[in-house]
């Protein structure tokens, strides 16, 4: 048996902001001390049109953050806003995928969520089985604080089990609100970190039972961790939220490292480079997506959809890559289609999707 992918669905909180109105916000809430020049530059250099947010308003205003102190808000308070607007997108998203898939709800034998953003038990999953009225006895599995791959980690989580059971239906749901987590500090990897990420859900169904002969089969997932890249990138707890690093040398170590692994992938599929229909390579940001294709020799339109869903939405964290996988097989629709995602370890994750 082979894993297909039936249907992706995505969502996105209501209040959407341009790149212009958060960068001011974010200099008025966190002062920049003799740095305001830098950081504007950061914010315009990021390749993002709009975002989507749930802690700052169309108006202008950013009540959640206002009269919190130096720091921001405790992460307690942080953390406080993040089920309900989680579980909001996270439902909007999964009643899309599943309609998409022809799939109906009580069909559901396997749960994953996803999020790097927040913590609750009982989380998203259970408001999930709530509002989607999914069966009490669902398998639940949680994919947490994985970071910007753990979509494809939840897809290879998916893929053993529609394998292991021909009646297996699986609901996968990233869901992140990036938002909460803005560092009040001008320090370079914050900058960067408050510059590009965003709130955003996406969900996809699969199931080695497919209804249709259009839905593609997830033919490979792999792993790598990079060696001695520990320190390049990171996302903590801390006091005032969740707190990324994010080292400048990101790109570069990326460029010298994926080849030689994406080509292992692809040979193990049988398949080189320019077998390859289309690409969805996490926008981490736009040096890595400019760093990732050039080491690949990909001309510059093989990543126009994931700059394209960076401008559109910025980086939702995991729920990125599967946004980006639905514009493509609605756009492009050819295969075979190559995921890439990268996050903290250094760790990058391959998803293959091919016609079978």
């Amino acid at each position: 048996m082979t894993a297909h992918l039936l249907g992706i669905g995505t969502a996105t909180p209501s209040s959407t902001l341009a790149q212009s109105e958060i960068e001011d916000l974010v200099i008025r809430l966190a002062p920049p001390a003799n740095r305001e020049r830098a950081i504007r530059g950061v914010f315009r250099r990021a390749g993002i049109e709009r975002r989507a947010s749930v802690t700052f308003e169309p108006s202008g205003a950013a009540p959640f953050f206002e009269s919190s102190g130096k720091r921001g808000p405790p992460t307690g308070a942080r953390v406080d806003r993040f089920l309900g607007a989680a579980s909001k997108i996270a439902h909007e998203a999964s009643v899309s995928a599943l309609e998409r898939a022809r799939v109906g709800a009580s069909e559901i034998t396997h749960l994953i969520t996803v999020s790097c953003t927040g913590f609750a038990a009982p989380g998203v999953e259970h408001a999930l089985i709530a509002s989607l009225g999914l069966r009490p006895t669902v398998r639940r599995t949680n994919i947490g604080f994985m970071g910007c791959h753990a979509a494809i980690n939840a897809l290879a989580v998916a893929k053993a089990f529609a394998e292991a059971d021909a009646n297996a239906r699986v609901l996968v749901c990233c869901a992140e609100i990036c938002s909460l987590h803005l560092q009040f500090t001008d320090e370079p990897d914050t900058a960067v970190a408050n510059a590009l990420f965003a709130d955003g859900a996406a969900a996809a169904v699969v199931s080695a039972r497919s209804s249709t002969d259009e839905a593609p089969a997830i033919t490979a997932t792999e792993s790598v961790v990079i060696p001695d890249s520990v320190g390049a990138m990171g996302w903590r707890i801390g006091d005032h939220g969740f707190e990324m690093r994010l080292a400048s040398s990101v790109p570069d170590t990326l460029a010298a490292n994926v080849p030689d692994w994406v080509r292992g992938v692809l040979d193990r599929r049988e398949l080189c480079v320019r077998d390859v229909s289309a690409w969805a390579i996490h926008p981490g940001g736009p040096r890595v997506l400019t760093s990732v294709a050039s080491a690949l020799e990909l001309e510059e339109s093989a990543v126009a959809a994931s700059r394209g869903v960076l401008s559109a939405h910025g980086n939702m964290s995991s729920a990125t890559v599967l946004f980006i996988i639905d514009e493509l097989m609605r756009t492009v629709a050819s295969l075979p289609l190559v995921a890439l995602a990268f996050g903290p370890g250094l760790a990058g994750e391959a998803l293959v999707l091919e016609q079978r």
